[in-house]
């Protein structure tokens, strides 16, 4: 179906992560192509909007395009909002390298944030009006070395971001104030992935480390409830 008729809301979307189509379903023509001049590295459509399309590249830029015009709506390039308020070790690395490369850029739920995890401690949240209005919303020195992955979800129906890096740790943030509300410690090797999740009341998060190991985890500080060595690491 071409992108820009696409109905709001499609109705063939899971939400539970089960789905019956096989990869014969799956599209094989090429409906649009959009060039913005460096190489892609993360990308998310807008859940509501879903002619949207937020793009993060490898020079560090974050782009919102809209599919039906194929225009570039708003275009950030990372910056640190306030230098002073972050750890030594992150004003150390930021003054001998002020490069930070875009692991991850995902819209929240409803779409009126999206955010981004660098490869240098921060995660930067912005909030979005539509059009070309992007806000600062939230910077976190969020971990030592990398932030490898980013995500929104909701336990105790509150809006919160999920983060892990090269030190081994998962962090959960609120998402309105940046405060952070837990720290999940286990892993033995840097945390590459994590994914929110729920099934009935029950909220909890995978997590996926470089050494192959899957790690499930509940909003509290117990620890992990299940560990399995991903097939073929």
């Amino acid at each position: 179906m071409p992108v820009n008729i696409l109905p709001i809301g499609y109705s063939g979307q899971s939400h539970h992560g089960q789905s019956s189509y096989s990869s014969d379903d799956l599209p094989k023509t090429v409906v649009m192509t959009l060039n913005q001049g460096s190489v892609v590295k993360s990308m998310d459509f807008h859940p509501v909007q879903q002619i949207l399309l937020l793009v993060g590249t490898n020079t560090r830029d974050i782009m919102i395009w809209e599919l039906g015009s194929r225009e570039k709506l708003a275009h950030k390039n990372f910056k640190v909002w306030d230098l002073s308020v972050f750890s030594t070790p992150l004003q150390a690395a930021l003054t001998s390298d002020y490069t930070a490369l875009i692991n991850r850029v995902t819209w929240s739920p409803d779409g009126t944030l999206f955010g981004v995890a660098y490869s240098k401690h921060i995660v930067q949240i912005y909030s979005y009006h539509g059009g070309d209005d992007v806000r600062n919303h939230l910077e976190i020195d969020a971990h030592v070395g990398s932030v490898n992955d980013l995500a929104f979800s909701y336990p105790n129906k509150q809006l919160c971001i999920v983060t892990c890096g090269d030190d081994r740790l998962i962090k959960v943030w609120n998402a309105v104030t940046g405060f952070k509300q837990y720290t999940f410690e286990g892993h033995e090797a840097p945390v590459y992935s994590v994914c929110p999740h729920f099934k009935e009341t029950v909220q909890f998060i995978f997590s996926t480390a470089t050494d192959g190991k899957i790690k499930a985890w509940l909003y509290d500080n117990i620890g992990s409830r299940v560990d399995y060595d991903a097939p073929g690491h």
